[in-house]
C-alpha cells in the first residue's frame, strides 16, 4: 500500500474523519479522490489494537458521556513492535469510481481506465502516448459530483441513466461528459452509442434524481448496503455540505485531572469495578488508607471524595459544562494540584462592576475533542439526540478517535442579576422569540416538522455568543492571534443561577501549549479597554444600514444584526456556525437603542 498524501492529525476531526471525502495529489500532480475509511480499517493497518495502541489518551468524564474506554490519536509517525517497524497510515478507499479523461471526455467508471499495481492514479490508454518508462500518461480526473442523503449514504451519480437514451440502446458502450459552454447547462453526459445526450442543468435542485432511490451504501465502511427511505440528491463532491463532523469536547477541570485522581491511579481499575457502592469504605479501608501517602486522612473524607469522582461518572448523559462553568468561577478544591487547569482570577474593572461578575485569565489548559459520528447535507445542533448521523464504525467500539490540545484564554462570567433583568424586558423577551422562531423554521425546514428543534434561542444566549464573538474580533488585534486560531466555548443555561459565561480560548498540539498572549489580555489592566473596543466596534456595521436593520439575514427568516462585516467568525472558531447572533442584543437598534445589554455603559450612564 503506497501513501497518496498528508494531512494534519487536526483535520481528522474537522473534516477529514472517516467517510470524508479527500482529494490528494498523486504522482505528477495526478489527481486522486478517496473517502475515509472507518475505524475498522484503522487497526487492519496497526500493530497494536484498540485502546492497546501506543497513540491513546483520556479523558474519564468525556468517556463516561460517550460510553467508550478511551480516546485513539489519529495515527502518526512509525509503529515499533520488537524488530516489526511499521508506518502508522490513515486507510482510505477510492470514491468516487467514475472517472473523465481531459483530453477525450471518456467517462467511465475505475475498472476501464489504465493503472500500475500498487498506485491509484489512473489514466486513459488512447490519450496517452510513448512506451515504458518514457509514457506520457493523461490522468484521468474523478467526477465532480456524487449522490448522498440525509443519513449519510454515498453513491455514484447515475451517469449511465442520466441521458435518454434510444430504446434500441444496449447501455453497453462509453459515456463522454463534454464541456461545451459555462456552468450545469454546458457540462453534457452525451451516450456515443445511441448519440443522445443530455446536460446537467439542474442536477443538483431537490428532486432532480427522480425515482432514483438510495442504495444505502456507506462506501467508508466496506459492509452491505442497508435499506433506506431519504430521497437522495445529488451534490459536488468538494461542497461544504458534503461532510459535518459531530464533536463532542471536554476541558480538564476539577475533579479530574488532579493529584488526588493520580494517587488513585493503582486503586482505580478496582475502584470502578466494584459491584455495589457499598462496598466502597471497606475497599478504603482496608486496600487505600494502609498505604496512602497522606497517613492523617479519615476513611470517611476519603471515601466521599471518591463518591464525588464516581457520581460525575455516573452521569452518563449529563452536561460537561455545567461542572467547567463551576471551577472556571470558583478556581478548584483548595490544596490540590492542577497541572492542566491553572487559572488567576482578575479583579473587575470599575466601570464594568454591575455588568460582569467573573473575569479570569485562563493560564493553562487542556481539551480532549472527541469525533462521534458526522452528518451530510445539514450540521447537527449539539443538543440534537434525535439527529440522523452515520457512524464512523460498522459497530459500536470501545474507543473513538480524538485530538488533545493544550492551550490558554479568557473566561469571561456575566452578573446574573443584570442579565436577567435585562431578559425581561418585553423588547428584548420578543426580539428572542423571534428569533427563536426563525430558527426553529429553518431547522424544519432541513429536518421536517418530525423532529422537534432541540434547543431554545434565549436571549442570554444571543447576548453571550454576539459578545464572544466581538471580543474574540477584537482579540485577534491586540494578542497577536488570528480569528480562526481563537475558538469560543459557550456557558448558557436558563433560570436563577444558571450559566451565563463564556470562554475564548486558543490551543495547540504540542504539549507545552501556547505563549500566554491571550490570557495576559484578561488582566483587569486591560480586558476593560479591549471589551468597550469590541462594543464600540459593534455600534456601526460597513453594511449598515441593512445589517442593523436585519435585512441581510431575512434569508433566514431571523431579522437580527449580524453579517460578515461585524460579527461572523471563521466556522472553526465558533460552536453554532455563525448562527444565534444579533448584535442589536449588544448595542441596540436605531429604532430602539435602549434594547442594547450594554447601552448604558456605552453612553457612559451608572
Amino acid at each position: 500500500m503506497k501513501p497518496i498524501g498528508k494531512i494534519r492529525r487536526s483535520q481528522v476531526l474537522t473534516g477529514n474523519g472517516p467517510g470524508a471525502i479527500i482529494d490528494f495529489r498523486g504522482e505528477n500532480g495526478a489527481p486522486v479522490s478517496v473517502v475515509a475509511a472507518g475505524l475498522e480499517a484503522w487497526d487492519q493497518l496497526a500493530i497494536k489494537k484498540g485502546l492497546l495502541n501506543d497513540q491513546r489518551i483520556h479523558h474519564e468524564p468525556l468517556q463516561a458521556r460517550l460510553q467508550v474506554n478511551g480516546f485513539r490519536l489519529p495515527p502518526v509517525g512509525d509503529e515499533k513492535v520488537g524488530r516489526e517497524k511499521r508506518p502508522r497510515l490513515l486507510p482510505a478507499y477510492r470514491f468516487p469510481d467514475w472517472h473523465v479523461c481531459p483530453k477525450c471526455n471518456l467517462l467511465q467508471r475505475s475498472r476501464f481506465w489504465s493503472s500500475e499495481i500498487g498506485k491509484p492514479e489512473l489514466w486513459c490508454p488512447s490519450c496517452s502516448s510513448g512506451r515504458g518508462s518514457r509514457i506520457r500518461k493523461v490522468y484521468a480526473v474523478p467526477v465532480r459530483f456524487i449522490v448522498t442523503c440525509p443519513a449519510g449514504h454515498l453513491q455514484d451519480f447515475p451517469w449511465m441513466s442520466w441521458p435518454k437514451h434510444a430504446e434500441s440502446c444496449s447501455r453497453k458502450k462509453p459515456l463522454k461528459l463534454i464541456g461545451e459552454g459555462a456552468g450545469l447547462k454546458g457540462l453534457k453526459v452525451h451516450c456515443t452509442e445511441c448519440k443522445s445526450e443530455r446536460d446537467l442543468d439542474g442536477a443538483l435542485s431537490p428532486g432532480a434524481l427522480g425515482k432514483i432511490s438510495c442504495d444505502g451504501r456507506s462506501p467508508w465502511l466496506r459492509k452491505q448496503p442497508e435499506p433506506c427511505n431519504h430521497q437522495p440528491v445529488a451534490i459536488q463532491r468538494g461542497a461544504s455540505n458534503a461532510y459535518f463532523p459531530v464533536i463532542e469536547s471536554a476541558l480538564d477541570v476539577p475533579p479530574f485531572g488532579g493529584s488526588f485522581r493520580d494517587m488513585l491511579e493503582d486503586f482505580w481499575p478496582d475502584i470502578i469495578a466494584l459491584d455495589d457502592r457499598a462496598q466502597l469504605p471497606d475497599f478504603v479501608r482496608k486496600r487505600i488508607l494502609p498505604v496512602w501517602p497522606e497517613p492523617d486522612t479519615k476513611p470517611e473524607d476519603l471515601t466521599a471524595r471518591i463518591l464525588t469522582l464516581l457520581t460525575m461518572l455516573d452521569n452518563k448523559a449529563g452536561d460537561l459544562r455545567p461542572n467547567e462553568h463551576l471551577m472556571l468561577c470558583s478556581g478548584g478544591p483548595d490544596g490540590e494540584e492542577f497541572p492542566e487547569f491553572q487559572i488567576s482570577p482578575q479583579a473587575i474593572p470599575s466601570d464594568l462592576k454591575g455588568v460582569l461578575d467573573r473575569v479570569v485569565s485562563v493560564e493553562r489548559l487542556r481539551e480532549v475533542r472527541a469525533l462521534k459520528a458526522f452528518t451530510r447535507l445539514s450540521p447537527v445542533e449539539a443538543a440534537d439526540n434525535s439527529a440522523f448521523v452515520a457512524p464512523l464504525s460498522e459497530k459500536k467500539l470501545n474507543w473513538l478517535p480524538a485530538i488533545e490540545v493544550r492551550g490558554e484564554g479568557i473566561f469571561i462570567n456575566f452578573d446574573e442579576t443584570a442579565v436577567r433583568s435585562w431578559e425581561n424586558d418585553p423588547n428584548v423577551v420578543e426580539r428572542a422569540a423571534k428569533a427563536h422562531q426563525a430558527a426553529e423554521r429553518a431547522w424544519q425546514d432541513h429536518n421536517g416538522s418530525d423532529r422537534p428543534f432541540p434547543m431554545t434561542i434565549s436571549a442570554r444566549l444571543l447576548l453571550i455568543h454576539t459578545t464572544a464573538h466581538a471580543l474574540s474580533e477584537r482579540l485577534s488585534l491586540d494578542s497577536g492571534y488570528s480569528t480562526a486560531s481563537i475558538r469560543e466555548r459557550l456557558y448558557v443555561s436558563p433560570g436563577p443561577g444558571g450559566m451565563c459565561g463564556f470562554l475564548l480560548y486558543t490551543s495547540a498540539p504540542d504539549s507545552d501549549g501556547t505563549l500566554g498572549g491571550l490570557s495576559r489580555k484578561g488582566r483587569t489592566s486591560e480586558i476593560g479597554p479591549i471589551l468597550l473596543a469590541a462594543l464600540r466596534d459593534l455600534e456601526w456595521c460597513s453594511s449598515d444600514p441593512l445589517c442593523s436593520s436585519g435585512i441581510l439575514s431575512l434569508s433566514e427568516g431571523s431579522g437580527s444584526s449580524a453579517c460578515h462585516c461585524c460579527t461572523f467568525l471563521p466556522e472553526t472558531s465558533c460552536e453554532h456556525f455563525n448562527r444565534h447572533l444579533d448584535r442589536g442584543m449588544l448595542v441596540g437598534t436605531p429604532a430602539n437603542p435602549e434594547l442594547g445589554f450594554f447601552r448604558k455603559l456605552l453612553d457612559g450612564r451608572s
